[in-house]
């Protein structure tokens, strides 16, 4: 089985879409990236996505352009989530078929939720809703979880387990916000989830929830030797930065680089990235 790995980009620092543009981003460790973020917007026939953000159309073609090789989905959060769910009950997934529209007028491959609010109880029925028209689309669907290690029905409520198995390609475990990779993924498996739709998930950007690097070699070591389907890291703009303070100044991008170097030392070069 190939092995995934995903990053987050920001889409709203000048800095980090200049960095971009003058190529000293290594877009080489990654096999897809999510931009963050999007949000859900009425049209009057419904909702769609909009990837708003100042940079947003700048990074995609950069993106497009350097790596042509990577998936690039749109990320998004809480931003008009439980409207959009209401109005595909009420209107026939009408805003389902919008936000397919709008990933293909984009050249986007898909989406990442990534809910840590009030929009967290109706991911359930959100992908339940995207599922057959993105899967008729060649589309992907990830969700982003925050906090994995109170599990899929904590977190997302009753038909959480059924519906990532069936509905969702990745689970993002944002397991920087929690106990680990080794620990939170026992958590979703145990409840049910599948393990190849599991991400292990590390912070590479400068803060109090940092991952160091031997864990995220640890963790992504873990993800190898157990089945997962990949590796995420937030986020490669910031990824270990100089400065320590001031986002996307003096990234190393050593974070997206030791996941990358574990995951070829362990799987050698005859074995792509998915």
């Amino acid at each position: 089985m190939n092995f995934e790995i995903a990053t987050w980009y920001d889409t709203w620092n000048g800095t980090g879409a200049d960095n971009l543009a003058q190529g000293k981003v290594p877009l080489g460790y990654a096999s897809r990236y999510n931009l963050a973020f999007g949000i859900f917007v009425e049209t009057g026939n419904g909702y769609t996505l909009d990837l708003n953000a100042q940079f947003a159309a700048q990074n995609l073609d950069q993106i497009k352009t350097q790596a042509p090789g990577a998936l690039i989905y749109a990320g998004v959060g809480d931003t008009g989530l439980v409207a959009t769910v209401a109005d595909n009950r009420d209107n026939a997934n009408r805003s389902a078929a919008n936000i397919v529209a709008y990933l293909q007028q984009q050249g986007l491959n898909g989406i990442s939720i990534d809910s840590e609010g009030d929009g967290m109880s109706s991911v359930v029925e959100l992908v339940t809703q995207l599922s057959p028209s993105f899967k008729a689309a060649g589309l992907g669907i990830a969700v982003s979880v925050p906090w994995p290690a109170g599990g899929p029905v904590a977190l997302y409520g009753d038909g959480a387990v059924a519906a990532f198995n069936q509905y969702v390609d990745a689970a993002e475990l944002q397991d920087y916000s929690s106990s680990g990779t080794p620990q939170d993924a026992q958590v979703w498996i145990q409840a049910g989830v599948r393990a190849d739709i599991l991400m292990g998930g590390v912070a590479t950007e400068n803060g109090n929830v940092q991952t160091s690097l031997e864990d995220t070699a640890a963790w992504t070591s873990y993800a190898l030797q157990n089945g997962l389907r990949g590796m995420f890291s937030w986020r490669l703009d910031n990824d270990h930065g100089q400065d320590g303070q001031e986002e996307d100044v003096d990234p190393t991008f050593t974070g997206a680089k030791t996941i990358y170097d574990t995951v070829h030392a362990q799987r050698g070069a005859a074995d792509p990235l998915r």
